[in-house]
């Protein structure tokens, strides 16, 4: 335990020292006559019982009350010192940013459509971070902004898994064209085909780009850890020139600050796979791939563990007062004083 004010006690302590000084010398001092009227008492009243009683309470009386007051300044001094006990307090991982960027063309959906599920896990142990989900076709469309919302974001991987799981199931002739189907394919779509057919298709660059632009507080927040779940088979199908690379998205990310952690198909060609592997563990990732459900439960375990072991735990120091054990002292104090007080008047 630690003052603020140490210099007050300090001053309330030779207060009472001078006050137990002057109260000892002043009961010691002789009594003097200095006027008045004089009342004789007989010498043998004063060996009656009752009255050594009485002198003797009023004595024991006297000097309680002494020490209270002396007590009291003490404890005011104390009070005034403001007393508190300092603790180092670890601020959970409200630090940490999460963006999942997932590449939505036909060929990631069973990946991405596992994948959600298992990443629904990470998404209720968040505490206090923020979340994010990016999906990108032709163009990326931020689909929910950093938040740390979890409901809303469990509602959006959601649909998300509703719409990627009934379009696996049109692709493979489990279900038939209908308004539902309409509509989600509508919700996946919407932004993400922004530029198509002139641009193609899996601009894949140019998704992981947008993820790391929708972390839009960097220069005002440079302390946070910054993290992008990145799914994609990084087959580009682009008609013409990219306006970004995924290995100039990676740049962007590192210079950022950001760590990227890839997930890549199954059946990813040798080469898309080298690229997306340098391109994430460039900035500090890590790069896995794979589609059947164990293979993702093992990928996320993974990803769990590593993001886990990113330095983004801060501490702050938290001075807690103490008022409380001295106020009801003090309040004692004063109560027991104004008791003798009392009893000595009366």
């Amino acid at each position: 335990m630690e003052l603020k004010t140490p210099l007050v006690l300090y001053i309330s302590v030779a207060v009472a020292v001078a006050f137990a000084i002057a109260a000892f010398i002043y009961i010691r001092r002789s009594k003097k006559y200095d006027g008045g009227k004089k009342a004789y008492l007989p010498e043998y009243l004063k060996n009656e019982p009752v009255y050594k009683s009485r002198m003797l309470w009023y004595t024991i009386l006297k000097y309680v009350l002494i020490g209270l007051i002396i007590v009291s300044i003490v404890l005011s001094g104390y009070l005034m010192a403001r007393p508190y006990k300092a603790e180092t307090k670890q601020l959970a991982n409200y630090n940490r940013d999460i963006i999942l960027c997932l590449d939505i063309s036909n060929s990631v959906d069973n990946l991405n459509a596992t994948l959600i599920d298992k990443l629904k896990d990470i998404v209720e142990e968040l505490n206090g971070e923020r979340f994010g989900i990016v999906i990108f076709n032709t163009s990326p469309v931020l689909m929910c902004p950093l938040t740390n919302d979890y409901q809303y974001i469990i509602r959006q991987l959601d649909a998300l898994k509703e719409g990627l799981q009934m379009r696996l199931d049109y692709m493979n002739k489990q279900i038939l064209p209908s308004a539902k189907y309409s509509q989600v394919e509508a919700f996946l779509e919407n932004g993400t085909l922004v530029g198509y057919p002139d641009r193609g298709s899996s601009v894949i660059g140019e998704g992981l780009a947008g993820a790391v632009l929708d972390f839009y507080d960097i220069e005002e927040k440079p302390d946070r850890t910054r993290i992008i779940i990145f799914t994609s088979d990084n087959e580009n199908a682009v008609i013409g020139d990219e306006i970004v690379t995924l290995p100039e998205a990676g740049d962007w990310a590192k210079e950022r600050g950001i760590t990227v952690f890839g997930i890549g198909t199954e059946m990813m060609e040798e080469a898309n796979l080298k690229m997306m592997k340098n391109t994430v563990e460039k900035t500090g990732g890590s790069f896995w791939y794979g589609e059947d459900d164990e293979v993702v439960s093992d990928i996320v375990s993974n990803l769990r563990r590593e993001m886990a072991s990113l330095d983004d735990t801060q501490y702050e120091i938290v001075e807690n007062e103490l008022p409380e054990t001295p106020f009801r002292l003090l309040l004692v104090s004063i109560s027991l004083m104004l008791l003798c007080a009392f009893v000595l008047k009366v």
